[in-house]
This record gives structure tokens, C-alpha cells and sequence, in this order.
């Protein structure tokens, strides 16, 4: 017995010696990003940015692949069951990761069982806009059509249960307004839809708003954060617009499948905490209309537990569920 007990103990310990090597030697080759939505929006801009910084501090190419489809839950659910070795990391907003499972009580992962909370790097407010055709200059303007026009008016989101649809959702519930959802692949998608007159109204990030409010083939009404947002100076928030009380915020962060070895994981948090104090990097976010929000690790996990009970809450009282 005691001869058993001395060899698990030196298998152990060779295990641990293997695994602590193995982890020092990481990246050995090409790492992988998913994005859960389709290219052209703010996931994967802020993705692909994400993937090329950090490829040159850990000195191995970063891939970047779009996994769009069933508001997020493809691409995410992909990520999931892959390998926890660091090499398939997922790139994500909270859509479908603290939205999406506080609607669908069925998904084919768990939030946060999963996953590996590797970092999260931006937060930041979303955008109301509208076609400019409308007669529709303010959120006083957009709730009063709506009350005149019940169900009419057409928002166009990036999928069924993500954040721009409860966003949206939970406007509309507090204004006491009816509007058609029409959902797409993702939000690059439902801006053109607003763009080309398919739909007439969206939530999307600063980012993806900002060039088309500029050229006047949108019109802002409001920004949905606590306070202004950098990027649209003299956009309201909701409050200020008259909707107290209602704040959506989205996030960005890397994660992976649950799993990973501790030392892959720090190492990958440590480079991606210091990337977001490289001068060049906040100045190519705030390019983007983005500012750095650092969280790693369990204090990145508890956030999203967070957000994922403060969404469950918001879909009780809108009374949002799906099958």
C-alpha cells in the first residue's frame, strides 16, 4: 500500500511538473478568437483589435473567426466545448453570455459553469437611432409616434434575446410603446436594415452609429449609460431624455472554455491587463469610440453573475421569455 501510495504521489507530481512546463511553454502555435456575430459591427471591430494586439505580445498569430447565428449562441456554444488549452479563445459581448441565458432558460451551455472568466477589457453604452426620413427628432418624438402608431415602428437588433433586443424591449416597456421586432444576424446587419428603410429604429454600439449620425443617414436620439458618452457629446442619456431609470450597458471581454490551466490563464490576463495600458492601444479604442474597463479573473466571473441576475430581474418585469 505504501508503495502504491508513493507512486501516485510521484505520478502526481509529474503531472503537475508536465502541465506547469507545458503551461510556460504556451503559445507554442497559432491561437484562435471566435466572434459569436458577423463581421462589420462593434464585436468584431473590438475583437479583431483585441486578437492583434495580443498576437504581438504573445508573439503567435491570432485568427479571428465570425461564428454568427442563433443571437450568439453558436459561436458561443463552439467555444464552450472546445479544448480549455488557451488556443480557442471567444471574443464576446454580455448578449449571450448575461442577456441570452437570463430569457432562455434552455441553452446548450451554462453561464458561468462553462467558462473561463479570462478578462473583461471595455464597457460602454448603446445608441438609439432612427431613419432620419421620420418625423422623429427626440425620444419624446419616437415615443409619441409610437403611441399614435402602436406597432408600427420597426427596431432592427442583432438576434432574439441579445442585449440590443432587451435593451430595446425594456425601453419600449418603460415608455408604454409598442414596436415590431425584427431580428438580425447581427447588428452591423440591422444598421443597414435602418439604413436601406427596412426597419426604422436600433441600438447599437457608439461605434457602429457614430459614422452614419455624422453623414446624417441617422439620427441619434439618445445614448443609454448613466452619463454622456464621449463619442456623442450632445446626445442625451434616457434620462435625460425623459425614460428615469434605464440603463443598458454592454460589455466586451475574452473567455474560453471552462477549464483552463491557472497559469494560461493568468498569463494571457496579465498580457491583456497590460495592453490596455499601452498608450496605443486606448488611443485605437477611443479611435473606435471605446474606452478600457480592465476586470480579470473571478472579479470578471462575478461581474457577469451580476449582470446575468440584474437581466433575469429585467426580463421578469418586461415579461420576456423564450422557448
Amino acid at each position: 500500500m505504501l508503495r502504491s501510495l508513493l507512486a501516485a504521489i510521484c505520478a502526481l507530481g509529474t503531472v503537475g511538473c508536465a502541465t506547469a512546463a507545458w503551461a510556460q511553454d504556451f503559445p507554442a502555435h497559432p491561437l484562435r478568437v471566435i466572434v459569436p456575430f458577423g463581421p462589420g459591427a462593434g464585436t468584431d471591430a473590438t475583437g479583431r483589435l483585441a486578437a492583434d494586439e495580443l498576437s504581438q505580445r504573445i508573439g503567435q498569430p491570432i485568427v479571428v473567426e465570425n461564428k454568427a447565428g442563433a443571437g450568439s449562441q453558436i459561436g458561443i456554444d463552439f467555444v464552450a466545448k472546445s479544448r480549455p488549452d488557451g488556443y480557442t479563445l471567444l471574443w464576446t459581448a454580455s448578449d449571450g453570455i448575461a442577456v441570452l441565458p437570463a430569457v432562455k432558460p434552455v441553452l446548450p451551455y451554462k453561464v458561468p459553469e462553462d467558462f473561463t472568466f479570462i478578462a473583461r477589457l471595455i464597457v460602454l453604452p448603446y445608441v438609439v437611432a432612427v431613419n432620419p426620413r421620420l418625423p422623429i427628432k427626440s425620444m419624446a418624438d419616437l415615443i409619441a409616434y409610437a403611441k399614435a402608431n402602436p406597432g408600427k415602428l420597426r427596431y432592427g437588433t442583432s438576434g432574439i434575446g441579445t442585449a440590443t433586443h432587451m435593451g430595446t424591449a425594456l425601453i419600449a416597456k418603460t415608455a408604454g410603446i409598442e414596436m415590431l421586432h425584427v431580428p438580425y444576424t447581427g447588428v452591423a446587419a440591422a444598421v443597414t436594415a435602418v439604413l436601406g428603410d427596412s426597419v426604422d429604429v436600433v441600438l447599437a454600439a457608439p461605434s457602429s452609429i457614430k459614422p452614419h449620425a455624422d453623414a446624417g443617414t441617422l439620427r441619434a436620439l439618445a445614448t443609454t449609460g448613466k452619463e454622456r458618452y464621449p463619442l456623442f457629446p450632445d446626445t442625451p442619456t434616457l434620462d435625460e431624455a425623459g425614460l428615469p431609470n434605464v440603463t443598458v450597458i454592454v460589455w466586451y471581454g475574452m473567455m474560453a472554455a471552462a477549464g483552463m490551466p491557472d497559469a494560461v490563464q493568468a498569463k494571457l490576463r496579465t498580457e491583456i491587463a497590460e495592453m490596455l495600458k499601452d498608450p496605443k492601444v486606448i488611443q485605437r479604442l477611443r479611435a473606435l469610440g471605446y474606452q478600457p474597463a480592465f476586470l480579470g479573473g473571478a472579479d470578471f466571473r462575478d461581474f457577469v453573475v451580476k449582470d446575468l441576475e440584474q437581466w433575469k430581474s429585467v426580463a421578469k418585469g418586461a415579461g420576456i421569455a423564450l422557448e
